[in-house]
């Protein structure tokens, strides 16, 4: 087992914690440009060194947090430090002992609210009220944690496309609505970066935080009580706990939840006949798609797929075209951006540089998941996710010109329409091939 295996509660822990320690250090440098946005004034930024550079790049996470910390800047930067002590400290008493397991459980469940309920927040200062959208893909992403094991396993893929479906479509809702933003002058194009990147490690705290919760729950001890019903008076744990007779409350409350759950879930079932919904689906697709069908003998003899030609080897194919458009478009703007050639107003070359390094690496890694998918069967939903993020990345941008126009798009329009065929081919190539659950229940020919 790895290290990160056996300890990640620990390194959460310590994630979230260090993460707010570099925060509140952030508010502390900048208190005076904290007051001045919270006056409504727009400070002048000079780039003379790295540092300034560095700062800048904060600019608008400043600015979107001056709105919540304007008047009190030194006492939210001190609780915030405080708070990330603590997760410190959280960490260790993780690593130390496994008697208080059940109460930092619950710790982390109301951060993981806050977190996320801050994400909102702090969403809806740049995207306005199209915010809110991404409420939907949270609560699947955390309802697919909470409820995965009792989830029937070989439908693992369809879940996974629930989610991806739900964040990509929030994905190009939230990017149109900011690119609206930037036409009307409320955020500034070289920002762009500073307060998505924001958002993702907000976002990823939230995930760590009820991933701490879940996995704590789940590593709990059964009790004397649990399995007996009677209590056990000489248990020593009751001697640590913080919560006492709360406890007791919340796994009541938690019983009854499971009990209304469970009751709603099968009358439900019982009152859908599921049998008579997919009947009527292939009803309908027989009306309105069955013309659409083709017999083998209807396809002329020069469109037939050559038996060699398989799936991987076209999926590879496009993986490799997409590399190789990113790899010229990040050869052109690593030579600017390292050159240092550039002013603040052109700090687009920033946004672009990080962006094409980031597709690099995704494009990279769905190649290698491609190659190891087709030789040894591994890391089918890594190739998943990797052209799901490239596939609704390309889209985005090629929705946002037809809406927007060029702005901070990475490509122009001939180069970006090129590199969309290939990831759409093996977005719909992917979700065509079987998952492992799919093989393994119906064979090769599922």
């Amino acid at each position: 087992m790895s290290l990160f295996n056996k300890y990640t509660e620990v390194i959460y822990s310590y994630i979230i914690g260090a993460i707010s320690i570099l925060l509140s250090l952030i508010i502390f440098l900048n208190i005076p440009l904290i007051h001045q946005f919270s006056q409504h004034k727009k400070p002048a930024i000079n780039i003379e060194n790295l540092w300034d550079f560095i700062m800048a790049f904060f600019n608008e996470i400043i600015r979107v947090m001056s709105n919540y910390i304007g008047e009190i800047p030194l006492v939210s930067g001190i609780i915030i430090l405080l708070f990330g002590i603590f997760m410190i400290f959280i960490g260790r008493t993780l690593t130390n002992t496994t008697r208080f397991d059940y109460d930092i459980s619950i710790l982390f469940l109301l951060i993981g609210i806050i977190y996320f309920v801050l994400t909102l927040i702090f969403m809806s200062q740049v995207y306005g009220i199209a915010a809110f959208v991404f409420v939907v893909p949270f609560i699947i992403h955390i309802g697919y944690i909470a409820y995965k094991d009792e989830l029937n396993p070989f439908n693992r893929k369809k879940h996974y496309l629930w989610i991806i479906i739900s964040y990509g479509l929030c994905y190009i809702i939230g990017q149109l609505v900011l690119y609206g933003r930037i036409e009307e002058r409320e955020v500034a194009p070289i920002d762009v970066l500073s307060i998505n990147t924001f958002f993702v490690i907000l976002w990823l705290l939230g995930q760590m935080s009820i991933w701490n919760f879940l996995f704590l729950r789940r590593a709990l001890p059964m009790t004397q009580e649990e399995i007996t019903g009677e209590e056990n008076p000489y248990v020593r744990s009751k001697k640590y706990s913080f919560v006492g007779q709360s406890q007791h409350h919340f796994k009541d409350l938690q019983t009854r939840t499971n009990e209304l759950t469970q009751d709603f879930s099968h009358r439900t079932r019982r009152s859908i006949d599921l049998d008579k919904i997919r009947r009527k689906r292939e009803m309908i697709k027989e009306k309105w798609f069955g013309w659409a069908k083709l017999e083998e003998d209807d396809i002329p003899s020069f469109l037939h797929r050559p038996k060699w030609l398989k799936r991987e080897y076209v999926s590879i194919a496009c993986g490799v075209i997409l590399f190789f458009f990113i790899l010229v478009e990040f050869k052109n703007r690593n030579g600017l951006f390292l050159s240092g050639d550039w002013q603040l107003s052109q700090t687009q070359y920033v946004y672009e540089w990080v962006s094409l390094f980031l597709l690099l690496v995704i494009v990279t890694a769905f190649i290698w998941t491609s190659v190891t998918n087709m030789l040894q069967g591994r890391h089918y939903y890594l190739k998943l996710f990797m052209i799901s993020i490239l596939f609704f990345k390309l889209f985005t941008e090629y929705i946002v010109i037809l809406v927007h126009g060029l702005m901070l798009s990475i490509f122009i329009t001939p180069i970006l329409v090129l590199m969309l065929i290939p990831a759409i081919i093996a977005f719909i190539f992917q979700l065509r091939q079987p998952s492992p659950e799919q093989i393994e229940q119906y064979g090769e020919d599922a």
